[in-house]
């Protein structure tokens, strides 16, 4: 049997996967995106500005920079790959050169170029909708490796973290059955787990948790559930900010720690909830188990101090009732 060797992949591809492959696109890279592009969804036009994942944290030159690095080394992998790909027999007898391999290639290499936006192909199939075409070319370059789903744009979103912004369930769970990261951070250090429980899309979050399920090596916990965005929020802590009570159920069920704090002043979720009035989210948050009534910030103050300093006279009473403390309660330690 004839085998396909990619250097830097662990593996060998057999030769009836590129017949299969190279009878699935034209004889050029430009007539294979040509025919994605006319298949079924229309033609993938060049959207216009990307839409923000909604958190400031500062200029972006530095991560402007990385990623121009990033980008090169990936151009110097990809030109390394196109230079030493070659087809040999198992048995190590006659090497020879294979045009579909590198018709193949040469698609691949059409589909993850960036434009202007850092964009590739895929992120505007994705930001567009186009599922179908969105399809066949993540099955096309995770053939090849599955780590250029992740390529970024220059906010450093990969089509991952734009399929959950325009909440599209169909095009997450593609990308997450083809291997993209749910880990990859923004411009501003969100995850997709991140900008979905932001925005209180539950089949979002009930999908990126299912499929981080899937993946954890540890039983009882999924990877980057309490991970902190730049502002050093947990997706439990930006879940309270519209009231998200599905989101934080979800959370929460999958291991989502209540009484983790901020990084920014140490506040937990009930802190939030009683700095802010809420007293439906308060509710809710007293409810869930293991939730410490009575953590404190880095400047030392519970959630009962703060509805106390905000005058929230009903918020007060309530944490009162489930064992709150007042600041000044505490002894000197």
């Amino acid at each position: 049997m004839m085998y396909y060797v990619f250097p830097y992949i662990d593996a060998y591809i057999p030769l009836y996967s590129f017949q299969v492959m190279e009878s699935q696109i034209s004889n050029t890279a430009q007539d294979s995106l040509r025919s994605l592009e006319a298949d079924g969804d229309g033609p993938v036009m060049i959207p216009g500005p990307r839409e923000d994942s909604g958190f400031f944290s500062g200029t972006n030159k530095q991560c402007l920079e990385h990623l121009e690095k990033e980008k090169g080394f990936l151009s110097k992998e990809i030109m390394e790959l196109e230079e030493n790909m070659e087809c040999v027999e198992i048995n190590e007898q006659t090497k020879i050169k294979s045009e579909a391999c590198r018709d193949f290639l040469k698609c691949i290499l059409y589909i993850v170029e960036s434009d202007l936006d850092g964009d590739t192909k895929i992120h505007i199939a994705v930001i567009q909708n186009h599922y179908h075409s969105a399809k066949q070319m993540v099955s096309m370059v995770s053939a090849l490796d599955p780590e250029l789903l992740d390529t970024p744009n220059l906010l450093l979103q990969t089509p991952l973290h734009l399929a959950v912004l325009v909440r599209d369930v169909e095009l997450v769970e593609l990308l997450a059955q083809h291997g993209a990261d749910f880990g990859c951070r923004d411009l501003h250090g969100n995850t997709p787990l991140h900008i979905a429980s932001y925005h209180g899309y539950d089949d979002i979050v009930a999908c990126l948790l299912r499929y981080a399920g899937q993946r954890k090596s540890n039983s009882n916990f999924i990877p980057g559930i309490n991970d902190r965005n730049y502002e050093g929020q947990t997706c439990l802590h930006l879940s309270t900010f519209n009231t998200n009570l599905p989101v934080i159920k979800l959370l929460t069920t999958y291991g989502a720690d209540v009484n983790a704090r901020d990084g920014k002043s140490g506040k937990t979720i009930l802190h939030y909830a009683a700095d802010t009035g809420n007293t439906i989210l308060m509710d809710y948050i007293l409810q869930l188990p293991g939730i410490d009534v009575n953590s404190r910030t880095y400047a030392g103050q519970t959630p009962t101090t703060l509805a106390k300093g905000r005058g929230y006279a009903d918020i007060w009473i309530t944490l009162r009732k489930f064992g709150g403390k007042d600041y000044e309660n505490f002894e000197d330690t």
